[in-house]
């Protein structure tokens, strides 16, 4: 297919490759062939990607009610989709109950849990966030919204023994996402992996599945990082496998985060206007931040910081996180400052960088934009038009209807 005539009909919008999904799908089952599979529905929700997740035999990590749903409708089925999430309301568990194994983020959530398994006179199988003693480093473990404390967990054994509509069979464990560094992985893996032991001995508790969270990060600066080495991360984590077969033989879960999809989406917007100011020009798009907001926090936070900083995902992950062209064939090139249309000076994509001599009508394209990105984003900022999604696969372009 022609793709510049494609997006000179209809960008903004987002492309997806599904082949490019597939083989990352792909390439974790071989990889790592003895753990299982979770697709993080919040990294891109959208149904193709959803389908195809489902195809490769991966399940679900859903973080809200609607994406346990978005999960079922789109082929994923019921005991492959775990939903977690904290602040939980008993009508999300409800309307969830009995389509998807529910991992309980407080002891109020196990509480209420328990009483609508009572009244359907039935023990569900749950399973539990737990916020560990321990960090992605091997340190001390921090104050957390997320889950219960293995301490607090624990402490309050007996109480749990009591919920007699309950049968705890799993843990989720999840601290930070995007480790490039196999190590620090398979060191968090074997911690996780020790907990869930000590878990196993706990009343009313056999464990079926270990879900150990932060998924394998996905590679945003191919000249300055290097990928996540799975072969060696396997190496390191096959002893979890080999002595799970013998205490535990319970399913081993990996969430894959942003690794699947990351790289497959980029994002294509138009250049409506061009204009100088200053000595300065600027390349002014239809849709930058309300299209996509991640390239505008990065210019921002590296631009207010002067460094390269963490612990701002997902809405940032690094300096230069994203390339940026002119989609022509000029083999001129100018400084320029890549900005949108919304009436805030927050509005830029990128400030002061080198592309192809550009008119307007010429398409931008920003790399990276599979996760994280169209969700993410303040799409009705303005009330501007919102950028379509679409699917790439087999030179083939699909739009919201299902394969």
């Amino acid at each position: 297919m022609d793709l510049l005539a494609f997006l000179k009909g209809h960008a903004s919008c987002y492309i997806y490759n599904g082949e490019q999904i597939a083989s990352q799908c792909q390439k974790l089952k071989r990889e790592i062939p003895d753990f299982e599979f979770l697709y993080s529905i919040k990294t891109n929700p959208f149904s193709h990607i959803i389908q195809n997740i489902s195809k490769e035999g991966f399940g679900a990590d859903a973080a809200s009610a609607e994406e346990v749903f978005l999960s079922l409708k789109n082929g994923i089925a019921s005991e492959k989709i775990f939903y977690s999430a904290p602040g939980k309301t008993e009508e999300d568990i409800k309307i969830c109950y009995g389509k998807c194994t529910i991992i309980a983020d407080s002891i109020s959530e196990i509480r209420h849990i328990n009483a609508i398994a009572a009244k359907h006179k039935e023990i569900v199988k749950i399973g539990i966030r737990v916020n560990p003693n321990f960090s992605m480093k091997n340190e001390c473990g921090t104050s957390s919204k997320f889950g219960i404390d293995i301490e607090q967990l624990l402490k309050v054994e007996d109480t749990l023994a009591e919920y007699s509509n309950i049968k705890i069979t799993g843990i989720h464990i999840h601290i930070q996402s995007q480790i490039l560094n196999f190590q620090i992985l398979g060191k968090y893996y074997k911690n996780c992996f020790e907990l869930a032991k000590k878990i196993h001995s706990m009343k009313n508790v056999n464990i079926e599945f270990i879900n150990f969270g932060s998924g394998i990060g996905a590679l945003y600066r191919e000249t300055q990082d290097k990928p996540v080495d799975l072969e060696k991360l396997n190496n390191m984590i096959s002893e979890i496998a080999e002595e799970n077969c013998v205490v535990l033989n319970a399913k081993l879960l990996i969430e894959t985060g942003r690794f699947i999809t990351c790289n497959a989406g980029k994002y294509y917007t138009p250049i409506v206007d061009i204009k100088e100011s200053l000595g300065q020009k600027y390349l002014i798009v239809e849709n930058a931040m309300n299209g996509f907001m991640r390239p505008a926090i990065a210019n921002l936070i590296y631009k207010a910081a002067g460094e390269i900083l963490t612990g701002y995902e997902p809405l940032y992950t690094c300096q230069d996180e994203f390339s940026v062209q002119v989609l022509n064939e000029s083999v001129e090139k100018e400084k320029v400052n890549i900005v949108g249309n919304l009436c805030t000076a927050l509005d830029v994509i990128r400030e002061n960088t080198e592309v192809n001599h550009a008119q307007i009508g010429d398409i931008i394209e920003i790399t990276n934009a599979g996760s994280y990105a169209y969700s993410l984003s303040p799409l009705l900022f303005s009330s501007h038009k919102i950028p379509k999604q679409y699917y790439l696969y087999k030179d083939k372009i699909y739009e919201d209807e299902l394969l």
